[in-house]
């Protein structure tokens, strides 16, 4: 009888194990990209978002755009940051994800010592070091020049050589003369060189050209299964998204330490000075669509394949309203 009773016991409890195991949603992985692009979501690596379904939001912090397209693709990560037309090209594709929100605008800055510069048309001539071919600040850029009437090809020389820190360098070391950056390399070489300015207004450019009052250049995707399956949950990380940001805009020194902590690929100081200039925002996909058409615009009239030769339909941007 006691060995009955034994087994049956056993019994009660592996089934009360496998109902705990079958309730318990699978836990959900979200990538932040180092540097300024996870500086936002460091709240979430300190106090990760508690769905109430019960999911368990697991947060990885990841060194590269292309390690997060993989890890995206292969769906380890259900959801992570990507640059906008990185996230366009992949759903047009044919990889199902989508875009939940904007969480940062322009941080591409023009910079340069030389006085004689106030105008793109004064850029005629010249070699300008564009860190990051086929990136959002050369498809911003090319798209500026020839809404000036400049041929990026033939009217100045755009020089891709240096990436973002050795551009930084040698811009404040007077190596090179201009610059485009975007944050935290371009506080990095004006830390190093106060002397260099933002000579032309970037952000205010595109504006006069599009319409549009800022670019986004950093998107937040979801896969399309956790979108249709567990949409409260994606509600929930976003919610506790739009805090972080919010708070990592109010608290940059705060926010520095954290990110230096958290090992997002900056140190505290450098942060704590690039956040005031790094344009998080965040902006549900609905609501950035505008703005997102217009820079993949300009990526689909200079390298349509850039964003899979088409702007991306409906079926991109997620709602969870």
């Amino acid at each position: 009888m006691n060995r009955i009773f034994h087994w049956l016991a056993l019994a009660a409890a592996l089934i009360t194990v496998t109902f705990e195991a079958a309730a318990s949603p699978k836990p959900i992985v979200v990538g932040a990209l180092k540097g300024p692009s996870g500086i936002g979501m460091v709240r979430l690596f300190e106090a990760p978002p508690s769905p109430a379904d019960g999911s368990a939001v697991q947060m990885v912090a990841v060194p590269s755009a292309d390690l997060m397209t993989a890890k995206l693709v292969s769906g380890e990560y259900d959801a992570g940051v990507l640059p906008v037309n990185v996230a366009a090209k992949l759903y047009g594709s044919g990889i199902p994800l989508k875009l939940a929100a904007i969480v940062g605008d322009g941080m591409v800055s023009f910079l340069s010592a030389d006085p004689s510069v106030s105008s793109l048309a004064d850029l005629r001539g010249k070699r300008i070091n564009v860190a990051g071919q086929g990136a959002t600040p050369d498809f911003l850029f090319r798209r500026l020049l020839k809404g000036a009437g400049l041929d990026p090809e033939k009217d100045l020389r755009l020089d891709y050589a240096l990436p973002y820190p050795e551009a930084a360098t040698a811009l404040a070391a007077g190596k090179i003369s201009f610059a485009i950056l975007p944050e935290p390399f371009s506080t990095m070489a004006r830390s190093a060189n106060p002397a260099l300015r933002p000579v032309l207004d970037l952000g205010v450019l595109w504006t006069q050209q599009t319409g549009q009052s800022s670019y986004p250049m950093t998107a937040f995707v979801v896969s399309s299964k956790l979108a249709s399956e567990r949409p409260q949950a994606v509600k929930a990380i976003l919610d506790a998204y739009a805090a972080s940001i919010a708070w990592v805009v109010a608290r940059p020194a705060e926010a520095g330490a954290l990110v230096e902590k958290q090992d997002l690929g900056l140190k505290a100081a450098i942060a704590e000075k690039a956040i005031p200039l790094s344009a998080y925002v965040f902006k549900l996909a609905s609501s950035a669509r505008p703005s997102v058409e217009a820079l993949l615009g300009a990526f689909l009239d200079l390298a349509p394949a850039s964003v899979g030769g088409k702007l991306p339909d409906d079926g991109f941007y997620a709602s969870f309203d």
